[in-house]
Formats: C-alpha cells, structure tokens, sequence
C-alpha cells in the first residue's frame, strides 16, 4: 500500500537527481503540495496490465494479461515517441510509474485505436524497460516532471479541478 512517507521520500529522491543544485531543488519542492501529493498518487493507484485488449464487436477478442509489476503503481509522466493517425492510430509512449515500493519504474507502451461508428477495438501492450536511478533521470526534461507533479497538487483525483463550496 502506498504510504505517504514513502511517497514523499521517492519524490525528493527524484528530485535530487532532476535538479542537482540544492537552491533549485529546494524552489522546485516547494512548488508541491507533498501531502496533497501522497494523497493523488494514492487515488490514481492503478494494477497496470502487461497487455490488454477490448472491442466492441461480438467476436471481438477481450483479454487481460499478467499484472505488469505485480503491485500497485501510479502514472506519472508519459510522452509519445511515435504516432500514427488514420482510422487506426497507432502510438509508441514512454511511461514513468511510481511503484508501491518507492521505485520509479521506465515502462515502453504500444498502444492501438481503431474506432468507427460501429466498431471500437483497443489494444495496449506494455513492457518494462527497467527502474530509473541515479543517472537514469537525465534522459527526462526536469520540468515536464515537474509540471506532471504540480499537476497532480492542482488537480489531485484524476485531473479534474477541485470545486470549493463556501457554507
């Protein structure tokens, strides 16, 4: 289960790698809303699949695979390498998922839409390319993990503004 402290712990992990200057790190960190951010990646927890298929169609093939790291674990950042858009689209993404254990794991997806207005089918096959450490993080730009964050802070369950009613 996810804990807030280990959560809160990742996050200054990973920032300590995104922005090596102390000063910098210390700006960036108190841009989040930590606790409110333990809070998102709680709600958003998700069992990611390894493959996973859906249609709309009578004989269309609906399949789940194996769990993908065998726990919970939390989209973070995703970004599309390679896409194709006619009747199919087709893309090629890159995911970071903060796991149960505080890990942050780089997972490579193929993901195909095809979608008429009869017929849907879908399909997502992800595979893990290994967990991001130490120099690992360079291969990310500091600020869209940074901007994913704060994102999670302003829009805590699943990306919706939070409505405040005065009483």
């Amino acid at each position: 289960m996810f804990r807030e402290k280990e959560i809160i712990e990742a996050v200054k992990t990973a920032y300590s790698y995104l922005f090596p200057e102390k000063k910098e790190r210390r700006k960036m960190l108190r841009q989040l809303d930590l606790p409110l951010l333990a809070q998102a990646v709680r709600y958003r927890a998700e069992t990611p699949l390894a493959y996973q298929t859906t249609g709309s169609a009578e004989l269309s093939l609906n399949y789940q695979g194996p769990e993908l790291f065998r726990q919970r674990a939390c989209p973070i950042f995703h970004e599309t390498i390679q896409h194709h858009s006619t009747l199919i689209e087709a893309m090629y993404i890159r995911e970071l998922w903060l796991l149960e254990d505080g890990t942050f794991s780089e997972v490579s997806a193929v993901v195909v839409h095809y979608l008429t207005a009869t017929e849907k089918y879908y399909t997502c096959y992800r595979t893990v390319r290994g967990t991001v450490e130490g120099k690992d993080w360079s291969a990310y730009d500091p600020e869209d993990i940074a901007e994913a964050l704060e994102d999670f802070c302003k829009y805590p369950f699943d990306a919706e503004p939070i409505t405040l009613l005065e009483v």
